[in-house]
């Protein structure tokens, strides 16, 4: 059985003031049909344990992620200190992977996460998780995506007191975690990924453009 080349580094125990605290901050979403490439890609020669699950670089220079005309990526706001993120082996020896599994809260019984979940049931999607820690994980890729499990659970609570929203959980495969380089932004306009951007144009003789404060742009032509 050929086995993939290791150089040993060290493990050591996180610095007393590194950043080591848990939970999953933000979630973008996006349907894997929608998905056009995944630029942002491992390096080709690995020294390091880090550099085998690291997507990218700073001088990567395009979008990790580039979209199909007219889709984006959309946010699911996640209740603090109720999510989580878990990569476990699976499968026979020799031809092990990983199993990802999310898991969000979403606060509030309402139509719009009871109308995803719908839309969810039978779709496949990549998601950009943000955890507490300030990392950014990729979970699926253009061929396989993530996808809604049995476990999700929405409920409108029985008290008062009681919570009430969608526990989603979504799980896929992968051949190890992804985690895209220190200090990537998904809003970074070079090496981000498309958002909540939408484009409106005018009409005129003279032509020029227009960018808000919010990121809109208007085309004059």
């Amino acid at each position: 059985m050929r086995r993939c080349s290791v150089n040993i580094n060290n493990i050591l125990a996180p610095s007393t003031c590194a950043n080591n605290i848990s939970g999953v901050q933000r979630l973008l979403y996006i349907p894997r049909k929608d998905i056009e490439s995944i630029n942002a890609l491992t390096a080709a020669e690995p020294s390091t344990y880090g550099e085998r699950i690291i997507i990218g670089s700073p001088a990567l220079e395009q979008q990790a992620i580039t979209v199909k005309s007219g889709t984006e990526f959309g946010e699911i706001f996640c209740a603090e200190e109720l999510g989580e993120l878990v990569y476990t082996p699976q499968g026979q020896k020799g031809s092990r992977s990983f199993k990802a599994e999310l898991e969000i809260f979403h606060p509030g019984f309402k139509k719009t996460i009871l109308g995803y979940l719908a839309s969810a049931l039978n779709t496949e999607f990549v998601f950009i998780v943000q955890l507490v820690n300030g990392e950014w994980h990729l979970l699926g890729n253009k061929r396989r995506g993530a996808t809604l499990t049995d476990s999700t659970r929405a409920t409108s609570g029985k008290e008062y007191t009681s919570a009430n929203g969608a526990e989603c959980h979504f799980e896929c495969s992968t051949t190890a975690p992804r985690i895209f380089f220190s200090g990537w932004d998904p809003d970074d306009p070079v090496v981000g990924v498309e958002r909540f951007r939408t484009a409106y144009v005018l009409s005129t003789e003279d032509g020029f453009a227009i960018t808000t404060e919010d990121g809109y742009m208007i085309e004059i032509e």
